[in-house]
């Protein structure tokens, strides 16, 4: 398959007027078996969610449902890779939730991530108080025996007590440590990115207020480069006015876009049932019943098109939501454009509407 006539999204991360060509699911230097018209469009790889909790009536936390209904909406709407995801929960919840990811074995799935369950209660969001555990590397290792490997990151609280341990063992293991679901000081976050802590989970959502005194550990996110900064890019998690400002603070190279939606992704407005939560979507806005934000129902390539509208390049938008997720999960088959990488291939007309989705050289879209 040859793409043609498109601006496609180079190795250097400008835009290029070139063709793009692939073959048995590989990107290629050359083709010659058919043409795809991408004329006046932007021809960007697969977009990759690194946080995800299910989508389409498929949620990935204490259920029973096949994954491939949620996999599949969401590869249809650009998003060709995740990291699936789970909220905090029993050890043995969390043990069965991921089983149940790595069973799947989808190439689609390239890890997890487990938001928690070492967060601080103050800060929990929408997560299950009650599931909330206390720091323990015998829980780490058994999530991580669970996985096979495939937990690639962790959210935690750098503040817990105990917590120096988990994040020691973490980087024994090759898992990522973002940051989230805290209350922590500037000098505590510090402490634990000079630990190895390198994300910071849906920057600006359940944690401490920045303050010019004490900027706590969003000040620290924003200031210090070695973070990489989640952003939920729906509008309704956070301003476009706040956006602006971390990526002015970040670059687009330390920004890693996310959705952080949920199985009410493309179910429309209603009641769901999440765990022993409801979760009321109105509008589009998924609140529970205290009126906290709880998920989103806006998939990533929702928030891609937010961010055109807002005025970022395809280009910048490509490294937010693409390069940077392949290198958090450490992917190197995917996430640009290179001769040898997969070819998951999006493309958006010129207002950033998908106008097709190649899912390992085969369109789907």
């Amino acid at each position: 398959m040859k793409i043609v006539g498109g601006s496609v999204f180079g190795v250097d991360h400008k835009m290029h007027n070139v063709d793009l060509c692939f073959e048995n699911g590989l990107i290629t230097e050359e083709s010659q078996s058919g043409e795809f018209d991408a004329s006046g469009c932007y021809v960007l790889p697969g977009l990759i969610d690194t946080h995800v909790h299910g989508a389409f009536g498929v949620e990935f936390y204490m259920s029973e449902d096949a994954l491939l209904p949620a996999l599949d909406f969401l590869a249809a709407h650009g998003v060709t890779s995740i990291l699936a995801s789970t909220p905090c929960a029993t050890v043995e919840e969390l043990e069965h939730d991921i089983r149940r990811i790595v069973e799947t074995k989808d190439e689609r799935i390239i890890g997890i991530h487990s938001e928690g369950p070492f967060i601080n209660p103050v800060n929990m969001g929408g997560m299950h108080e009650d599931r909330i555990q206390k720091p323990s590397v015998d829980t780490l290792n058994r999530l991580y025996e669970a996985s096979e490997g495939m937990l690639k990151v962790m959210t935690m609280a750098p503040e817990l007590e105990g917590i120096e341990a988990v994040m020691d063992r973490c980087k024994e293991l090759g898992v990522k440590i973002s940051m989230g679901h805290t209350s922590a000081t500037y000098d505590c976050a510090k402490n634990a990115v000079d630990r190895g802590a390198s994300r910071m989970t849906h920057t600006f959502n359940a944690m401490r207020a920045y303050n010019h005194r004490e900027p706590g550990v969003l000040g620290c996110a924003l200031d210090d480069n070695r973070v990489n900064c989640e952003l939920i890019c729906d509008l309704y998690h956070v301003s476009a006015p706040a956006i602006r400002l971390a990526v002015k603070m970040k670059g687009v190279e330390n920004i890693t876009m996310i959705s952080d939606c949920s199985k009410f992704c493309g179910m429309g407005d209603g009641d769901y049932i999440v765990g022993d939560h409801t979760i009321y979507v109105r509008n589009g806005l998924c609140l529970l019943a205290n009126g906290t934000i709880s998920g989103s129902s806006k998939c990533l390539s929702d928030g891609a098109k937010n961010m055109f509208e807002m005025g970022y390049q395809p280009e910048e938008i490509a490294v937010m939501a693409a390069v940077n997720p392949a290198k958090a999960c450490e992917c190197t088959d995917r996430g640009e454009l290179k001769v040898g990488y997969r070819a998951d291939v999006v493309v958006f007309d010129k207002n950033f509407d998908i106008k097709a989705v190649f899912l390992g050289g085969e369109r789907i879209k």
